[in-house]
């Protein structure tokens, strides 16, 4: 088996690669969307809506993708959303108005799964016991590319025709991912994926999705909402709350936001030295929930900036660790030609958190300015509910086969 993959070292590499400029693109588009649309005559509801529209339809479209590259294999599916969403976000550069921001934003809402299958093509080609390591160093590459994206991005808009210029260099990047793929990426085609299903359509791709058995997921994906929707509700509310308690200044605001995401990219490189001391994913996972819930509850209400940092320094390593330890707890439970299918729908359960989390951060905010910050803790706290009855039922079925 390790003779097997040991020509796909190289690949790896690649694919972390992909995963740095996938995230480098997004994010030099992303925080300007909402300012363009404004700017294009859209009320802030709308613009709201623009700004929903993506994840609404991430919702959907990730189990689907995900499973279609299950049976027409990840490297031509892959090819296809590179692009699709350049050509998305091309459009978006050109836009004469917001009938074409919503159009590209539905292309790219359909279509823009790469980290999905990116995930989904390691764990095709990783062997077993090094996962983690492999989904580790693809996190903390991704998490680069979202600290260089934003400063090249927020430059090159103060340009004249700024925002044209940074969606044409964003969408030539997904090109160039497109290419990388056609080029360096050797095709894996999942177990038993037969010749019918290759040429399966729509209806034959709902079919292979209601073929998964999902009750052997439900917990995991459970879990996974919970600690991303805790995570989330936090974020929702993090500028308002460091203004009312510190009264920090949006520059300073923006230098923790970097802050985290640096803490996050190196945390990401070794996680997978962390994983190899815990015998069960889910026990790890239950730390990182415990951790989770008690640096939220710290943040909250950290009465100093010292120990906002001490607390805020674990959240962001809980969550390094928690996404690579969620994704192996579902590729291990998975058969080899359904990991797209889960994985998708993993996707998706964090898309519904993004829905829902301005939602409830708001109704929390007006009741307390704490409010947001509580709720993430309630929810990081339900997760390690869920963890601990998993582990133990998994510490249960361990001893019955020993």
């Amino acid at each position: 088996m390790k003779n097997k993959f040991e020509k796909y070292t190289s690949v790896h590499v690649c694919v972390y690669v992909i995963g740095f400029l996938d995230l480098a693109a997004v994010s030099m588009i992303f925080p300007l969307l909402l300012t363009y649309a404004r700017n294009m005559g859209a009320s802030h509801f709308f613009a709201g809506i623009i700004g929903s529209l993506y994840g609404g339809l991430q919702l959907f479209s990730s189990p689907l993708v995900g499973s279609w590259s299950d049976v027409r294999g990840r490297k031509f599916v892959l090819q296809i959303c590179f692009l699709v969403s350049g050509t998305s976000y091309a459009l978006l550069g050109v836009a004469p108005d917001l009938s074409f921001v919503i159009l590209a934003r539905v292309m790219a809402g359909l279509f823009k799964h790469s980290q999905t299958l990116c995930r989904a093509y390691l764990a095709d080609v990783s062997l077993h016991n090094t996962e983690s390591g492999v989904f580790g160093r693809f996190n903390a590459m991704s998490s680069l590319g979202f600290i260089v994206g934003p400063p090249i991005g927020g430059h090159l808009a103060e340009a004249p025709h700024g925002f044209f210029w940074v969606c044409t260099i964003g969408a030539s990047v997904f090109l160039l991912c497109g290419g990388l793929v056609w080029l360096l990426i050797p095709d894996v085609k999942p177990i038993n994926t037969s010749k019918a299903q290759e040429n399966a359509g729509v209806m034959q791709i709902i079919h292979f999705i209601r073929q998964i058995k999902w009750l052997n997921h439900w917990d995991h994906l459970l879990v996974r909402f919970f600690l991303s929707f805790a995570v989330l509700i936090y974020r929702s509310n993090f500028a308002l709350l460091l203004e009312y308690t510190f009264n920090f200044s949006a520059k300073t605001v923006g230098y923790l936001i970097s802050f985290q995401g640096i803490v996050s990219a190196v945390s990401g490189f070794f996680v997978g030295t962390l994983t190899h001391w815990y015998q069960y994913q889910t026990k790890l996972l239950l730390f990182v929930a415990v951790i989770q819930t008690l640096s939220l509850v710290g943040l909250t209400y950290a009465p100093t900036t010292l120990i906002l940092m001490c607390f805020l320094v674990p959240l962001c390593i809980s969550n390094a660790v928690g996404r690579v330890s969620i994704t192996k707890i579902t590729v291990d439970r998975c058969h080899k030609d359904e990991i797209g299918s889960v994985v998708g729908l993993g996707q998706s359960i964090t898309s519904m958190g993004r829905l829902l989390s301005p939602l409830v951060a708001g109704f929390a905010q007006s009741i307390s300015v704490h409010g947001p910050g509580v709720s993430g803790a309630g929810s990081a706290a339900v997760g390690a509910i869920i963890l601990s009855m998993m582990s133990k039922k998994q510490t249960i079925a361990g001893l019955k086969k020993d």
